[in-house]
C-alpha cells in the first residue's frame, strides 16, 4: 500500500513539472504540418502577396497590405493573410511548379 502510495506521488510530481513544459514546447513549436501562430508577414510572405494581386486577382489590391499571416507547409505553402480590417484571404502557393491560386476570401464580420 504504501508503494503504491510512493507511485502515485512521484507520478503526480512528474506530470506537475513536465506537463507544463510540454505545453510550452506544443504553443511555442507547431505540429509538423500543421499551421504556424499569425505573425508579422516577412519581405518573403509579402512578395507572395504582391504576386497574388498582379497575377491573380487584381482586385484584392483595395485590400491593402496584410498585418499578420500564417502559414502550413503541405505539397506547397498555404498562407492566411489577415488584414487590419479582419478580413482574411487563403492562397495556395507551389513555387516550383509556378502554381499560385486564391482558395477563399472571408469578409470581416466586423
Amino acid at each position: 500500500m504504501v508503494r503504491k502510495a510512493n507511485l502515485i506521488f512521484v507520478s503526480m510530481v512528474l506530470a506537475s513539472v513536465i506537463l507544463p513544459q510540454a505545453l510550452v514546447v506544443a504553443r511555442d513549436n507547431p505540429m509538423p504540418g500543421g499551421w504556424t501562430h499569425s505573425r508579422s508577414p516577412t519581405p518573403e510572405d509579402l512578395a507572395v502577396w504582391d504576386k497574388v494581386i498582379t497575377k491573380v486577382n487584381s482586385d484584392l489590391v483595395s485590400m491593402g497590405q496584410p498585418v499578420e499571416v500564417s502559414t502550413q507547409v503541405v505539397s506547397g505553402i498555404k498562407y492566411n493573410f489577415i488584414f487590419s480590417n479582419g478580413d482574411q484571404v487563403s492562397v495556395y502557393s507551389v513555387p516550383w511548379e509556378q502554381k499560385l491560386e486564391v482558395s477563399e476570401v472571408k469578409k470581416s464580420t466586423k
